[in-house]
């Protein structure tokens, strides 16, 4: 190659070496300061792939939790029918008992104190049904839809089950009444405990959706922190022999200027 005294080719070539060494180092840094594997256009197009895969991750997290409140309201729901349960089973106790202390064996404030406890029983159950609330909303017996997966499909869940009014001061004849309340009891305990397998069903699914595609959003997105760790180190190393060698090509160009004197 021939000397000119108008540029030195060597530090030129040098020089641009410098800088394309400085371009990875940055590229490097970047990546392993925010661990996005996609800086400084990386991979765009997998830079795209996992951003859907993050917003989808997220998304079933969130009906992860949704199931969550449903399961805790099926639970309260539950609570709520095994107590009026209770009740009905004491209310019906109390129309046997009734029977015979009608017949010969109760004298009248036995009856009036059995009355007295069945008009109570029935006023309980009334308001517990009335009045039993999740989150502001009135449980009583009907259903309520919630979101199971990313793409708002819901299931509804709740006793679904009409429970009978009951309103009554006399325990004669009660048993009657209690064993339709029972009956009606029973169906939506049977409801609540198939939306609660359901739901939980739901969850398990929608849990590990969520991990699976974070975990791939990962394998996309994440910084490989030894890859770009080794190619911070390498483009450091170039970066400083290049400019190493543009200081020895000028020093080499300057020699021109020994022939000249």
């Amino acid at each position: 190659m021939p000397s000119v005294s108008n540029i030195a080719v060597g530090g030129a070539l040098a020089s641009a070496a410098a800088d394309k060494a400085r371009h990875g180092m940055n590229e490097s840094i970047a990546r392993l300061s925010t661990g996005v594997r996609a800086m400084y256009g990386g991979d765009a197009a997998g830079h795209s792939v996992g951003t859907v895969l993050v917003a989808k991750s997220k998304s079933f997290s969130q009906a992860v939790r949704n199931i969550e409140d449903g399961i805790s309201m099926l639970q309260q729901s539950e609570s709520l029918l095994l107590e009026v349960a209770n009740l009905l089973t004491r209310g019906r106790e109390l129309g046997i008992q009734d029977d015979g202390l009608t017949s010969a064996l109760g004298d009248a404030n036995q009856i009036a104190a059995a009355n007295a406890e069945v008009q109570i029983i029935t006023d309980t159950i009334d308001s517990l049904l009335a009045n039993t609330k999740f989150n502001g909303k009135v449980l009583e017996t009907g259903d309520f839809a919630i979101g199971v997966n990313d793409a708002s499909t819901t299931h509804s869940a709740g006793a679904n089950k009409d429970i009978t009014a009951v309103d009554d001061t006399d325990a004669t004849g009660f048993e009657a009444q209690a064993d339709v309340g029972l009956q009606e009891v029973a169906a939506a305990l049977g409801n609540v405990a198939a939306d609660l397998v359901s739901l939980k069903a739901f969850q398990a699914v929608a849990a590990n959706t969520s991990a699976n595609m974070a975990a791939a959003a990962a394998r996309v997105m994440d910084t490989d922190f030894a890859k770009e760790t080794a190619d911070l180190t390498k483009n450091s190393i170039l970066n400083q022999a290049a400019l190493s060698m543009a200081a020895q090509a000028n020093d080499a160009q300057s020699a021109i200027l020994a022939v000249l004197q």
